[in-house]
């Protein structure tokens, strides 16, 4: 892969606040290890043909959780991938409208459907086929991130203003990484040890969960969005308070959410490279 510049240049620097302007989310799901978690889930639920074939894309002593986070170092360098993390479907919406929601095919549902054809392309040349799956890997688990699949004229809701248990932030940040931080209180560095309790599945579970479409996902994730996380009373001035009482009924959706992400990765992967059904079942 090219080396990229630490700094953007000028004209890349007016293109990234051309995005912000236009409405464009400043912001990254699940944080780091939100999406190392989505990852390790995946990978644990690969077929064997498919685990064979990311072992050859990422090259020995590598794992999924490795690359997840990758697609988002890259954005200050290439602001023509942000529109790829989110797809604004209006809040009060009941479906999606890809005319609407996604113009000029540049949105998050369009740019899954666009890595999972590359990476299935024969005879893709290495790097490219390592970028398809970087791709795939961040932005299947950005869609089960609840804020990146709604439109409530706030920025996915980096502009609500919120106190998270006690602690200022934004909406958005909160739902990124103040719940998960919050579920790994006690423990900040075990993450791996969630992910292998999230990882644990029911057979029942893991054959519901591993089939559909990134629309119906992403429709699933706006449903969240609109029924929990705008669920808060919003007061005439000041921020938000998310309290205790949103955090237990936020938590168990992230959690949900994080294993779901990693399931339906894994499931397009076994699609896309593998024997198409998951290992454990």
């Amino acid at each position: 892969m090219p080396v990229l510049s630490c700094s953007p240049a000028p004209q890349l620097k007016l293109r990234l606040l051309a995005l912000t302007l236009l409405g464009a989310h400043a912001l990254f799901a699940w944080g780091s290890v939100g999406h190392k978690i989505a990852s390790q889930i995946a990978e644990a639920h690969l077929d064997p043909q498919a685990a064979a074939a990311v072992r050859q894309i990422l090259g020995p002593n590598r794992h999924l959780a490795d690359i997840a986070n990758l697609a988002d170092d890259v954005r200050d360098r290439r602001p023509e991938t942000e529109p790829w993390h989110f797809v604004d479907i209006p809040l009060d919406a009941t479906s999606y409208d890809p005319a609407r929601d996604c113009p000029r095919g540049e949105c998050l549902i369009a740019a899954i459907a666009r890595f999972q054809a590359e990476l299935a392309k024969p005879g893709l040349a290495p790097p490219a086929r390592f970028e398809a799956l970087y791709n795939l890997v961040h932005l299947v688990e950005d869609l089960h991130q609840p804020l990146h699949c709604e439109d409530n004229h706030d920025r996915g809701g980096n502009d609500v203003a919120v106190e998270f248990l006690g602690k200022a932030g934004n909406l958005h940040r909160a739902w990124d990484s103040g719940i998960l931080d919050w579920m790994l209180r006690y423990h900040p560095d075990h993450w791996e040890f969630l992910a292998r309790r999230l990882g644990r599945i029911s057979r029942t579970e893991q054959s519901m969960w591993s089939r559909g479409t990134a629309e119906e996902w992403a429709m699933e994730s706006h449903g969240l969005a609109r029924d929990v996380a705008y669920q808060f009373h919003r007061p005439a001035a000041g921020p938000v308070a998310l309290d205790m009482a949103y955090v237990r009924r936020a938590a168990p959706v992230v959690r949900r959410q994080l294993a779901k992400g990693g399931i339906r990765l894994a499931y397009l992967l076994n699609q896309t490279l593998g024997g198409g059904r998951p290992a454990r079942l």
